[in-house]
């Protein structure tokens, strides 16, 4: 498992919290077909279990706002880290999220 470009902290990226009364996962920034490629590239964050990850009201699988600036912090990170154009992103990741 790629170490994630993002997070240095083991703590929930959305709510800070360390994972003590919710679990934390590790969330593929991208999923789907670009699954593995948000491994590769190390674009993955810890988000509480229940709370920020799947079931809470601003979570990333609940909230379609909260997903999409994920994705573009992914993004613009990735292309920090990596010094990579948004061409360069989009052909990887096939969008633009900023």
């Amino acid at each position: 498992m790629a170490k994630s470009i993002i997070q240095k902290d083991r703590r929930c990226l959305l709510c800070g919290r360390n994972g003590q009364a919710d679990p934390l996962d590790s969330h593929h920034i991208y999923g789907g077909a670009n699954r593995n490629n948000s491994e590769k590239y190390g674009l993955k964050v810890y988000l509480c279990h229940h709370q920020c990850h799947i079931f809470g009201e601003r979570s990333v699988h609940q909230c379609a706002e909260v997903n999409q600036n994920l994705k573009a912090l992914g993004q613009q990170v990735a292309m920090d880290y990596y010094g990579w154009t948004v061409d360069e992103f989009r052909r990887i990741f096939g969008k633009n999220y900023l």
